[in-house]
């Protein structure tokens, strides 16, 4: 169990912060329109939570809100993450990706990851004000 806490507090850590959304998605994957987002090389700070099943990628039914299955495996490779409301933009948002890094917590590299949107978040974080594009809140 604290390996699995540790995983989480990892890759929540990494999710801390956000440069640029954008409209990188994998083929099959079109983005959707007016979703590219650039801050000019500007971090952001976010927030951001552990994602997915204890023990893989991914929305546990496997296709999450976007309907993308085996985030597990390229193009993907198990880095998704779910947006709030104005970053899933009613499924627009589907497969567009942003650059985050945790550079404040010991488990951190300090090194920026890309994280494809696959799924919506619900629950209370869903409508916060800092949750703008730009943001990932978790």
């Amino acid at each position: 169990m604290g390996s699995l806490a540790n995983n989480i507090m990892v890759v929540g850590a990494v999710l801390a912060a956000l440069v640029v959304g954008g409209s990188c998605g994998p083929p099959k994957v079109p983005p959707g329109p007016n979703i590219t987002t650039n801050y000019n090389g500007k971090w952001l700070t976010a927030r951001a939570t552990w994602y997915g099943q204890p023990n893989g990628a991914g929305a546990p039914d496997n296709g999450g809100a976007c309907g993308i299955k085996n985030v597990n495996l390229p193009p993907y490779s198990g880095m998704t993450a779910c947006g709030n409301v104005p970053i899933f933009k009613d499924g627009k948002g589907c497969g567009s990706c942003y650059e985050v890094r945790c550079k404040e917590k010991p488990e951190c590299s300090g090194n920026p990851v890309t994280v494809f949107i696959t799924e919506v978040c619900g629950g209370r974080w869903r409508h916060r004000a800092d949750g703008n594009p730009g943001q990932v809140v978790g």
